[in-house]
């Protein structure tokens, strides 16, 4: 009997990690793409430990990451003007506590590392496949796309992000509409920079509090550092990621350099905005959690931002993305000849949900709530600023806080 088919829907980070996974169990991964070429979007990633424990699982991705880039060893706050609110060495201890560490990377990068690893491994990609509809039988799954094209496997996995499709389809199945994204009313502007001399120092993530206003950044290389402003605003296109054209990207620099230096931020902030030559600017959306039974069908079950899309805001997204696809995987029987059943199936599909769904949720409102503390109004400065300088001279909640996400998956 031929390894199970298995379709994955979308070549983001969670498509290509679950089939090199599935394929280490004996599966037969297939990857659909709605893209026809991999574009150069978005900004950066942080690849935090848990999600880094489970990319080293499908190759030496920490070794990659290393290599590029320096590891974080510091978190930094500051007061908009520069004045320092606290500091902690805590992520020098990661690899350590956690067994890796944590590294930035351009978005762009590590995907491009995750589709070499899949054509590597003899995985098949589809680029131009635009999932329509899912139909399933007690024996299999059919997938149905654009130009009147389809394939038939054995389950399918959802991995198409924030606008995935899959998500859609699957709620559907289940009487659910699931309606548009709601906009929090938070705007994040992103670019990539030279990294000026003063971080050499201490590599770290960086953080900058102002009135309605948040900056935050660290290094992706070892030469250059990705930023993002995050202010309120009264509208946003959801996870856009397009990349601004020269002049239009030079004008809006000029107004963002023009108001930082008008409110007194400090001059690291400036000259990382006024020297950036990439830039993109996305609405922050959100989404109401599922059920865990809500997760799966029959034969179909969704990972990452398609069944629980993450706020930026934890820089867990991509993290808890490789969680769930540790989980899912590791549940599956590897490969049989004599048959997967719907049992099987179920039991994978439902321990997952319920395994992943109460985590993830806490993550999210954790989330959430970092969101709404970092664009608060001038009347809540000052109440804000005290709340970050307690959380970072308290060392033993900062070991508390990252536990909870850096102990998982395992």
């Amino acid at each position: 009997m031929a390894s199970p088919r298995v379709l994955i829907i979308g070549c983001g980070v969670a498509g290509p990690v679950t089939a090199l996974l599935l394929k280490q169990k004996g599966y037969h991964p297939i990857i659909f793409e709605r893209a026809e070429t991999l574009d150069d979007i978005g900004a950066s990633v942080m690849i935090f430990p848990n999600g880094l424990k489970v990319l080293d699982r499908v190759s030496d991705v920490s070794s990659r990451l290393l290599n590029n880039g320096p590891s974080v060893e510091w978190l930094l706050d500051y007061r908009a003007e520069g004045p320092e609110l606290g500091g902690s060495d805590v992520p020098g201890e990661w690899a350590t506590r956690y067994g890796k560490p944590a590294v930035g990377v351009k978005r762009t990068l590590i995907a491009s590392w995750l589709r070499d690893l899949v054509k590597e491994n003899d995985i098949e990609l589809r680029e131009g496949w635009s999932l329509e509809r899912i139909e399933d039988t007690k024996d299999d799954v059919t997938a149905y796309f654009g130009g009147g094209r389809s394939e038939t496997g054995t389950f399918l996995v959802g991995c198409d992000g924030l606008r995935a499709t899959s998500r859609k389809l699957l709620l559907a199945r289940q009487g659910i509409s699931d309606g548009l994204p709601t906009f929090t009313s938070i705007v994040q502007t992103s670019g990539i920079s030279p990294t000026p001399p003063s971080f050499r120092s201490r590599s770290g993530i960086r953080n900058w509090y102002g009135a309605g206003m948040h900056f935050v950044c660290y290094q992706i290389t070892h030469e250059h550092t990705s930023w993002a402003l995050t202010q309120p605003e009264d509208s946003g296109e959801e996870a856009s990621w397009c990349l601004f054209g020269s002049d239009e990207r030079q004008a809006i620099l000029g107004r963002l350099v023009e108001r930082l230096r008008s409110e007194g931020w400090d001059k690291d902030v400036v000259e990382l905005v006024a020297s950036s030559h990439r830039l993109i600017k996305y609405g922050i959306f959100d989404r109401p959690a599922l059920e865990p039974e809500q997760w799966y069908s029959s034969r179909c079950v969704m990972v990452g931002d398609a069944v629980h899309p993450m706020s930026v805001h934890a820089g867990q997204g991509a993290n808890q993305a490789c969680e769930d696809c540790y989980y899912l995987v590791n549940l599956l029987p590897s490969f049989d000849p004599s048959g997967l059943s719907n049992s099987q199936l179920h039991v994978a599909f439902s321990t997952y949900a319920k395994t992943q769904q109460p985590h993830v949720s806490q993550v999210a409102i954790g989330a959430r709530k970092i969101g709404a503390m970092r664009v608060v109004p001038a009347a809540g400065r000052d109440e804000r600023d005290e709340a970050v300088r307690r959380l970072m001279s308290d060392r033993e909640g900062l070991h508390a806080k990252y536990d909870f996400l850096f102990l998982k998956p395992f």
